[in-house]
Parts: C-alpha cells; structure tokens; sequence
C-alpha cells in the first residue's frame, strides 16, 4: 500500500495509507453479493405479489422490472454519498473514499465516480481500472482521478473520540477556555500534526497550525508558551474542559 499525504484545508499535512487492490476487491465483491441478495427479495417480493403476472404487455413488465432494479443501479453512489465515502462492502474492508484535496468529497465527486464506472469495469472487463489502480502512485482508478478521490485504508484510524483522548490530572488549570469553539475532528487534526511536528521538527509545519489556531479562536497572547508548548495546551485544555462538559 502507498501512502497518501493529503494537504488540508487547515494547511495541515495527514498521511493515509491507500487501500490495497485486494481489499478493494473484495469490498466489490461483498457490494455485488449485497446487490444480488437485493435484486432476489425484491422480485421474489413482486413475484409473491402477483403484480408482474396481472400486467397484460412485455413493455408494462419491462418497466416494473426496471423500477424494481432502480436501487441496484444506484447503489454505489447512494451508500457513498450517504456514508461519507463508504459502501457497505467498504465499510466490512474498513476502506473509504475521500478527497486528495484535503475537501470534503461532494455529491458531485461521487457521482463522477459513478459515472466512470462504466470505463473502468464494464468497459474492457474491468481491465482499464484494474490497470489505472495498480499503475498510479495513488492507486487511483480512472474514476477517482477524474473526481480527484482517492481509496483510503482506515483501519488504523481509531474513533476520534479515542484518538484525542489524553491524561489531564483533576487538579489541572486550564489557559484557554477559547478552545471550546473546536471540534473533534479540529483537535484529531492538531493532534495528528504535533505527532508529525516531533518526528520531523518541522518548524514552517508549526508555526501554520499555530498562526490557524490564533485566528480560530482568537488568541493575542501566548503567555509566554513556545509553540509546541502551545499547541500542547491547546490539547490539554481542549480534554480537560470537554470532560467537564
């Protein structure tokens, strides 16, 4: 598996691993069971209840059959709008799509991946994106790097709530109550650039995260924290009050 390293809105790098070939074939592979288990009850369904046999023409029960079909067609796009990036098969691979931008994927990203589809894996048996995932650094198929999406492996990435989670002794004092504008998602970010910050000492990567959270929750003064220690007790404060909550 590659990594990806997404630059995000925030001007914070977060490197993901990109799902393997394998695991997004076999999530494919649990998607067309689902659809097939779909397709059998509804016209099982239809069948019981009599309404293909009481239509009189092959055009009327045509139309019925495509009605019945309509949510198959649909399915990818449905549950990966609806689930963020995942479909059910994705979801058991812990595998989902997201945008290498560093955005949110919209409805129109994965309707592109949608649509594509039919070149990817109806056209040429599915060689075309066979052959894009494998041969693409960020194992994109034709699909994703028209949407500019790409299919992550989450299974590393904990709950954010576990993930943000640290220690603050009871008789703590917090500096900055201003960090109760954040939100989860906002302090996993910062949590996950310090980590990259200590690994690499990468100063410019810093001074971005501190400058963007100055400006978030309006903060002058530092009280004399250097940066590192300030995002520190960003972190510290950030759980401390939140528990209290």
């Amino acid at each position: 598996m590659a990594n990806l390293t997404i630059n995000t809105t925030q001007n914070i790098k977060i490197e993901f691993k990109t799902a393997s070939l394998g695991e997004r074939m076999l999530a494919s592979i649990l998607d067309v069971i689902f659809k097939g288990l779909y397709l059998i009850l509804a016209f099982y369904m239809v069948d019981r209840s009599g309404v293909m046999r009481a239509l009189d023409d092959e055009w009327s029960k045509m139309a019925l059959a495509v009605i019945v079909a309509f949510p198959a067609l649909f399915y990818s796009l449905f549950f990966e709008v609806t689930l963020q990036g995942a479909t059910p098969g994705k979801k058991i691979m812990k595998i989902k799509v997201i945008k290498i931008d560093g955005y949110e994927a919209t409805l129109i990203d994965f309707a592109t991946r949608w649509v594509m589809r039919l070149v990817d894996f109806w056209i040429a048996s599915a060689a075309a994106g066979l052959i894009t995932i494998v041969c693409t650094d960020k194992s994109q198929r034709l699909g994703d790097i028209v949407a500019g999406t790409a299919v992550i492996s989450v299974k590393e990435r904990m709950l954010l709530s576990a993930t943000i989670f640290q220690e603050v002794e009871q008789e703590y004092t917090p500096l900055f109550s201003q960090v109760l504008s954040l939100t989860d998602k906002d302090v996993y970010i910062i949590k996950d650039a310090l980590t990259q910050f200590r690994a690499t000492r990468d100063q410019a990567l810093l001074q971005k995260l501190v400058d963007k959270l100055k400006s978030v929750m309006g903060i002058g003064d530092l009280k004399s924290l250097s940066n590192q220690e300030f995002i520190e007790t960003v972190l510290k404060d950030y759980n401390y009050l939140t528990a209290k909550i």
